[in-house]
Formats: C-alpha cells, sequence, structure tokens
C-alpha cells in the first residue's frame, strides 16, 4: 500500500474515491444482510427436519414430539412444517448444563443467600 502525502487539490478527487469504496461496502453488506434473513426464516417438512437435527431422529419420534408440544410446529393443513430459526433457537434451549456449570451456579448461590451457608469443596473433578 502505498502512502502519499495528498495535496489540497488531489483531496476532492480522494473524496470521490472513499465515498465510492464506502457505497459498494454498503451494498455488499447488504446483501450479506438479506442472504441471511432468507436464511433464517427457511421451512423445513417434516424429513427435511430430521435430516437437519443433530440426532436423525425417525420421523415417528417427531410426530411424538408435535404431539406432546415439545417441538415447535406449525401445522398447514395435514402437513406439518417448521420454521428453522424456531427449531435452532428450540435446540438452544434444550441443552444440559455441564457439572462444572452447576457447580458454578450453586457456589454464586450461597455467595450470596448467606442464611445456612456451608463450606463448600469442590469433589467432583
Amino acid at each position: 500500500m502505498r502512502t502519499e502525502v495528498p495535496t489540497f487539490d488531489a483531496m476532492p478527487q480522494m473524496m470521490a474515491n472513499i465515498l465510492e469504496k464506502l457505497e459498494t461496502l454498503e451494498q455488499k453488506f447488504d446483501a450479506l444482510q438479506s442472504n441471511n434473513n432468507v436464511e433464517a426464516d427457511a421451512w423445513f417438512s417434516l424429513q427435511d427436519l430430521c435430516n437437519y437435527l443433530p440426532n436423525h431422529p425417525a420421523e415417528q419420534t417427531v410426530y411424538g414430539w408435535t404431539s406432546n408440544r415439545t417441538i415447535p410446529f406449525h401445522k398447514n393443513g395435514k402437513s406439518i412444517i417448521f420454521r428453522k430459526s424456531e427449531i435452532d433457537a428450540w435446540l438452544m434451549q434444550t441443552s444440559r448444563k455441564s457439572v462444572n456449570d452447576i457447580y458454578d451456579e450453586a457456589c454464586a448461590y450461597v455467595a450470596n443467600n448467606p442464611k445456612g451457608r456451608k463450606e463448600v469443596t469442590r469433589n467432583h473433578v
């Protein structure tokens, strides 16, 4: 990259170049944002959902989840469809805490609730 000391006469042309590059960046950014929004609102059929989920459950398992209302779904006539963004949120919500996370929460609770506090030792690791 070259570093030239700009002259006063060259300033308008340099500003025009900067504005042109900025507009190009804005257009690329807007295109990326619109692509992400389209991908987040994708719809899955039952088969697509079974292939998308990490453990690849059987269709009957997913039907059971919809019957128990444990998974977010939409019913369009007789067919069941799933929104990708809702499924992603559901997957994040159903994650399990590790032993260390539970221990840290317990320590924070004990530290903030002095009544009945006992000495806590870290035996699980």
